[in-house]
């Protein structure tokens, strides 16, 4: 996995190509968190800008809870929290084994509360319940989003998006010193890599390798022609 330091070394070769020091990677990190939240929000919308499945476990959620809004909001648990994949829910403080699916619909019927939530609606970012009549304990396995960038040296959360981040980088960085015509020069770039990169994404995504069955001449029988030696 590529470094963030790539990405920045690629704007600081777009924005000084005479290579004079001008841009250090403290003065392009912020502009690189800005393109790397950019390229996420593009991604999402696709499906595919998501890094590595997580699993949290959420002790004793309240008694009539609608929502996961604590959690998912900045500082909560789930604040990478891209979609949800599954959740299980039990009576909380019980073992394991009471774990019960709880599954996912399109829109919540309302209905009288019961001891689980047993349905959740995934809304605008938010897991939203009918809500139980007691406290619960809720395992949410999900995919996450990339989490910010907090040094140069830090991995980034896809292979091949240096090229990317270092075009959107460099473009954030020329806006802000007014050179807007440059600026969205590089940012168009970045877009339209940022496009490539995802219909790759999912063209390998698409492209699952299956066995091929072997022939049987329908007039062999099951077995073909030679049948079975007992």
């Amino acid at each position: 996995m590529e470094a963030a330091q790539t990405a920045i070394a690629r704007a600081q070769a777009l924005l000084d190509p005479t290579g004079q020091g001008l841009f250090t990677a403290a003065r392009l990190m912020p502009y690189l968190n800005l393109a790397y939240a950019s390229l996420r929000d593009e991604g999402v919308a696709a499906r595919e800008v998501t890094a590595e499945e997580a699993v949290v476990v959420l002790p004793n959620l309240p008694a009539y809870a609608k929502d996961l809004g604590a959690y998912v909001a900045p500082g909560g648990v789930l604040e990478n929290l891209a979609s949800p994949i599954s959740i299980r829910e039990k009576p909380a403080g019980t073992d394991d084994n009471n774990y019960f699916e709880v599954v996912r619909v399109d829109e919540l019927t309302p209905r009288t509360p019961d001891d689980l939530n047993r349905v959740y609606e995934w809304r605008g970012g938010n897991v939203c319940f009918l809500g139980a009549t007691q406290a619960l304990d809720l395992e949410v396995r999900f995919e996450q989003l990339w989490p910010a960038i907090a040094d140069a040296g830090q991995p980034l959360g896809a292979i091949g998006i240096a090229s990317i981040l270092g075009y959107w980088t460099a473009g954030l960085m020329a806006t802000a010193m007014r050179e807007q015509a440059l600026g969205a020069q590089y940012i168009a770039e970045a877009r339209h890599l940022t496009y490539r990169w995802i219909q790759r994404q999912i063209m390998s995504a698409q492209s699952v390798t299956r066995r091929p069955r072997p022939y049987n001449d329908p007039a062999a029988g099951f077995y073909g022609g030679a049948g079975l030696a007992f």
